[in-house]
């Protein structure tokens, strides 16, 4: 037992080192590497195909070449800077309306009314209340939604320099 245990434990250390030194693919530009986008689907169903040289390419692959080269690395790091932004905004926009819609239902007419004689008569009787939160967090939503928009056009704008960047060289 102590024989195959000492013979195993190299065996694992040589095959994790060897691992560690897993260098990935350092991509030396050829002329047929422009990136291609393919538009496909109809409809509602679209998305994009990639090729590399008349291959058909992963969005992986993509980006491996995209942050192997410096200059559409910084592009593509922006790219995904915004569509975290994008996320995070769209997150506020979603507590920022459930809170305005919240304080709305909480604070309208008809949140404290009661029955009671008014003015002699059996009538509602309608408690004072502001609705200047619902508004305020009413205007925040919307900054929060533009804030998505914006940074999402953004980031799609910076992606698309990034395929730009990495293909002037084979132009």
């Amino acid at each position: 037992m102590k024989k195959h245990l000492l013979l195993a434990l190299p065996a694992i250390l040589l095959s994790l080192l060897t691992h560690a030194q897993n260098i990935p693919p350092s991509y030396h530009p050829q002329p047929d590497s422009i990136i291609r986008i393919i538009p496909a689907g109809t409809g509602r169903d679209t998305y994009n195909l990639f090729t590399i040289g008349g291959r058909l390419v992963t969005e992986g692959e993509v980006k491996d070449r995209l942050v192997a080269y410096p200059a559409s690395a910084e592009e593509y790091t922006i790219a995904r800077h915004n569509i975290t932004a994008t996320w995070l905004a769209f997150g506020g926009l979603v507590v920022s309306g459930t809170w305005a819609v919240v304080e709305y239902a909480h604070n309208n007419k008809h949140a404290g009314e009661t029955v009671g004689p008014v003015n002699g008569q059996a009538g509602f009787i309608y408690q004072q209340h502001n609705l200047t939160g619902a508004y305020i967090l009413t205007g925040v939503a919307v900054g929060f939604l533009t804030s998505a928009i914006i940074t999402a056009a953004t980031a799609r704008h910076h992606e698309r320099k990034a395929l730009r960047v990495y293909n002037e060289r084979f132009e």
